[in-house]
């Protein structure tokens, strides 16, 4: 006979009714809870941390919906903690096979591009440890100039980067398109074949761009060593069209392009020497094979400064150029001009220069003479990095600037007239039981 009202029935059902709607909220508040913790937030550090391969900073974790983590307040850190690249806020959201992260802005400078350039290179060559696509769309992206000469007077505009990381059988690429007025790319592609039982690497690279890049992050973003580029000053910007390919030999490839606001004072450090101004460098053609020259134009002009008397000295001595009517000694152990440059180009096994049109029969003027004239025939590259060496080297070639523009100049045979140059011993005696080898 059933009973209307039961006491045990009606806990019963009291009992499951609570525990069917605590337990699930029970549940979610937890797991609220832990998604909010400090324990979850480190999880989620420590698994960025070992992709990126540098230490992280994470501020906040949010889960605004499934499959989206956003963090706040990032940080990427060098080895020894300081503060390479500022993140303000990052999402990152994965789908089957792919990671889309999306940044909200990136501020780039010399090293935190060496940083970048190494996780690209990662990601190409190791294919176990990153085996997923990658887009990473930033939202306000820009290099930082290291205080180039007028930055603060030019506005700058903020633009879209878009970086791919994409695999296809047996070959992976990255390409970074930059959203400004005119578009702008980078690509790198690395591809493996097997031919005739030998694994064969092929890496090619393209890129365009024609907003100004700092010297030192181009540099930085190849994996350059800093040195490479120190030369040219913290201030020089390169901008053009490059495409090479890497093979068993070397890099080849062609480039044209500019190069602006390289610092004299810097470039002739290295040759023990001084001189001020600032330069730049057109490159009408620029072509090269297996690492080392084929074909070179390039226009150089300089504004007003000044070269020091040992300096010209050698510039006449060792390249054959001429003092124009100008260049009667004045007593002073600086020679000033008012503005400098030449045509360069490659002539076989020689080097040509040339005057440009807009100094007329000279390389120099100053108060409207001209200060030194260029040289009647190609000068050999032996001179040339006779001229680029220290003063005190025993050997030339012995290395610094000299030595690598002779390991990336086309060889040549000896050339007539190549030798000692006449008076180089003079101007440069060599020191105690040493030679100069030309």
């Amino acid at each position: 006979m059933f009973i209307e009202k039961s006491a045990g029935r009606i806990r019963f059902s009291r009992t499951v009714f609570l525990l069917s709607c605590l337990l699930p909220s029970a549940a979610i508040a937890g797991w609220a809870v832990h998604l909010r913790s400090a324990a979850h937030r480190e999880a989620v550090r420590s698994r960025w941390q070992q992709v990126v391969g540098l230490p992280l900073v994470i501020g906040a974790v949010e889960h605004p919906r499934p499959g989206m983590v956003r963090a706040t307040g990032c940080a990427v850190l060098t080895p020894t903690g300081a503060r390479l690249m500022e993140i303000p806020s990052v999402e990152l959201e994965s789908a089957v096979g792919e990671d889309r992260l999306r940044i909200d802005m990136v501020r780039v400078d010399a090293a935190a591009a060496a940083l970048l350039g190494e996780l690209a290179r990662e990601w190409l060559r190791r294919d176990a440890r990153h085996p997923r696509n990658c887009v990473i769309e930033i939202a306000d992206f820009e290099w930082e100039r290291g205080g180039r000469q007028g930055d603060d007077a030019t506005p700058r505009t903020s633009t879209m980067v878009r970086i791919e990381c994409v695999a296809q059988g047996g070959s992976r690429a990255v390409r970074i398109v930059r959203h400004a007025e005119i578009e702008e790319q980078f690509r790198i592609v690395r591809a493996v074949a097997d031919e005739g039982g030998r694994t064969v690497e092929r890496i090619e690279f393209e890129a365009n761009w024609a907003d100004a890049v700092p010297l030192p992050i181009l540099a930085s973003l190849a994996g350059c060593a800093a040195d490479a580029v120190a030369a040219a000053g913290s201030a020089a910007v390169a901008s053009g069209e490059v495409a090479a390919t890497l093979g068993e030999a070397g890099w080849s490839g062609t480039a044209h392009g500019r190069v602006e606001g390289i610092d004299l004072a810097r470039c002739t450090v290295a040759l023990q020497a001084r001189a001020t101004g600032q330069a730049a460098i057109v490159f009408d053609r620029l072509t090269w094979k297996d690492g080392r020259l084929e074909d070179v134009t390039a226009e150089c002009s300089i504004g007003a400064g000044w070269i020091e008397n040992s300096l010209f000295d050698r510039l006449v001595i060792a390249l054959g150029c001429k003092p124009g009517p100008a260049a009667a000694s004045t007593g002073q152990p600086v020679r000033l001009f008012d503005a400098a440059g030449c045509v360069l180009r490659l002539d076989g096994g020689r080097l040509g220069m040339t005057a440009t049109q807009a100094i007329a029969n000279g390389l120099a003027v100053v108060d409207g003479a001209v200060l030194l004239q260029p040289p009647s025939a190609g000068i050999p590259f032996d001179r040339l990095a006779w001229m680029l060496s220290p003063p005190a080297a025993t050997f030339v070639p012995a290395g610094g600037p000299g030595g690598w523009l002779m390991s990336i100049l086309p060889p040549a045979g000896p050339a007539a007239g190549s030798g000692d140059p006449a008076g180089t011993r003079a101007a440069n005696p060599p020191s105690r039981g040493g030679r100069r080898d030309f």
